[in-house]
Formats: structure tokens, C-alpha cells, sequence
């Protein structure tokens, strides 16, 4: 994801069983390290070192699998551009769609210790990823130390992927639960050096409704009642958080939907709800 700008409103890849995806090219564990940063950029030897380890790069168009949901795990994966999504697909065909992945973060890595993997990664837009085939993990790891540290990075963020699905879940109102995947996403932004409270959403709203278990028509109702209360501005993908710590206030509400909040007191928003603010449209919101 990318912040929407001020001016406007707000060696060879290692193969795989799906071959859909064009080679980008050749990397090596030097860029991937100055593309992390997590610990700061390489040292000049750990940059040589680091060099001297070739990755696989491949591109994946929009709309296609990087891995599938049961595919067999020969490697883990590096966002260097794009955005994917995490899901996992029922016998009946429902799409259950678990988080997205952005710019440095791992994909697959859920899957070192298995045979296959348990869900799959869908690129939302023409991505590229870094390709480390799994049977050269354990020597990547001996021959640049540091890697070790970005792999811990790696299992701590999927495990907050987890946390923050948790959360979502926890709340009763559609309204909140989006008000929680909304900061969940400032805070993935600000990480980044982006701006937390303004971005592009990479998602459409039928991936978000998804995410958030509640029905398609519902996540515009939500965006139109929290853009109402003055809290987000919304316009098409465009959001901008308007006041963040009023919906920070607001997301705390787990219990009680916003029609039960307002109407007892309690989680009070400062605006009262319109079905329309011409201000604040969400009309366009792409599925």
C-alpha cells in the first residue's frame, strides 16, 4: 500500500507446481536485507556476504495465485512490491480471507514445517516477491547470520496477522470491526515510514467484507456510517482517518453495536449518524 498524496483526496527463480507467475529477474540476499531494514541497513560485510547468496525474483499479475491452498511448500516468500492476500477456500468454494501482505513481509512461512501450504496468497495487484526455496534455508542461515533475525521478524508479524484477525472478530458491530481492520492498517503504514492516516486501499470491499465476516452490502453501510460520524473520509479507495483517536475511542467497543452505543451513552461518537454526508462519500466503493 501507498499513501494517497496530499495534492489529491484523500540466478533463476525456484520453480513451482504453479507456473502462472513471469520471472522478474535475479536478486540476492543483499537487496532483500536493504529491502527489510528491520535492524537497520547491512553492515559492509554482511552486504558481501549477503551478495554472494542469489535469490529468485518473480513477478505475479493481479488476480493470481502466488501459492494455492494446498500446494506443496517448496518455499517461502519476500514482498518487494504489491499487495497479497491470505485466505483459505472451503470445499463449498467460500473464500475466507485472513489478512494482507504488503512490502517486506513473508508469505509461505507458515508452511516451513509442513508439506503443504494451509492457505493461499493472491496477488490484489502486479506484485513481485524475493524466492527462497526451502531445502536452502538452513545454509542461507549459516552463511549470513543475520537472515536469522529477519525470519524471527517474520514469525512474530504472522503471529500478529493471527492477533489481529482475533480482534477483528472479537467486536459485535460491523462498524467496529472495521474501525479495527482500518487502524490495524494505520499501524502497518506508520511501520513503513507511511502516513497512517491516509492510504489507498489495496483491497475491494468484497475482500474486506470477507476479512471482516459480515455480508458485501454491509462494509459500505459501515463506511458510510463511520464517514457520517466525521470519523473517516472515503472516496473510493481513497480513506483518510480524520480523527484517530475517536476511532480508536470507538474500536474499543466490543460489545455493543454503534445504533446500541449511541443510544445508551456508552462509546458515544461526538457527531451524531447520517445515512448521507456529501462530504464524506463513499460512493464508487469498488468491490
Amino acid at each position: 500500500m501507498k499513501p494517497v498524496s496530499p495534492a489529491h483526496p484523500p540466478q533463476r527463480p525456484y520453480p513451482t507446481s504453479h507456473d502462472a507467475h513471469a520471472v522478474a529477474g535475479n536478486k540476492s540476499l543483499a537487496d532483500l536485507l536493504t529491502l527489510l531494514g528491520g535492524h537497520g541497513p547491512p553492515t559492509p560485510e554482511i552486504r558481501e556476504a549477503a551478495a554472494r547468496v542469489a535469490l529468485g525474483h518473480r513477478r505475479v499479475t493481479a488476480g493470481q495465485p502466488l501459492v494455492e491452498m494446498g500446494m506443496p511448500a517448496m518455499a517461502m516468500y519476500f514482498v518487494d512490491t504489491g499487495t497479497f492476500k491470505i485466505a483459505r477456500s472451503d470445499r463449498d468454494g467460500y473464500e475466507q480471507v485472513l489478512a494482507f501482505a504488503g512490502r517486506g513481509e513473508a508469505l509461505g512461512y507458515d508452511a516451513l514445517c509442513a508439506d503443504q501450504h494451509p492457505t493461499s496468497a493472491i496477488a490484489l495487484e502486479d506484485s513481485t516477491v524475493y524466492v527462497i526455496p526451502k531445502s536452502s534455508l538452513a545454509l542461507i542461515r549459516r552463511s549470513v547470520p543475520a537472515f536469522e533475525l529477519e525470519l524471527q521478524r517474520a514469525a512474530c508479524v504472522a503471529l500478529a496477522r493471527s492477533n489481529d484477525l482475533v480482534d477483528i472478530m472479537a467486536a459485535v458491530s460491523s462498524e467496529v470491526r472495521l474501525a479495527r481492520f482500518l487502524l490495524q492498517l494505520s499501524r502497518q503504514m506508520s511501520t513503513k515510514g507511511l502516513s497512517p492516516r491516509r492510504f489507498l486501499l489495496r483491497m475491494g470491499r468484497r475482500d474486506i467484507a470477507s476479512m471482516l465476516g459480515v455480508a458485501l452490502a454491509t462494509v459500505s453501510r459501515s463506511f458510510s456510517a463511520l464517514a457520517a460520524a466525521r470519523l473517516l473520509y472515503v472516496n473510493d479507495r481513497d480513506v483518510e482517518i480524520l480523527d484517530i483517536d475517536a476511532l480508536r475511542e470507538y474500536a474499543r467497543c466490543t460489545r455493543k453495536a454503534m445504533e446500541e452505543s449511541v443510544a445508551s451513552g456508552a462509546c458515544r461518537l461526538d457527531a451524531p449518524l447520517r445515512a448521507d454526508h456529501g462530504a464524506h462519500s463513499v460512493a464508487g466503493l469498488q468491490a
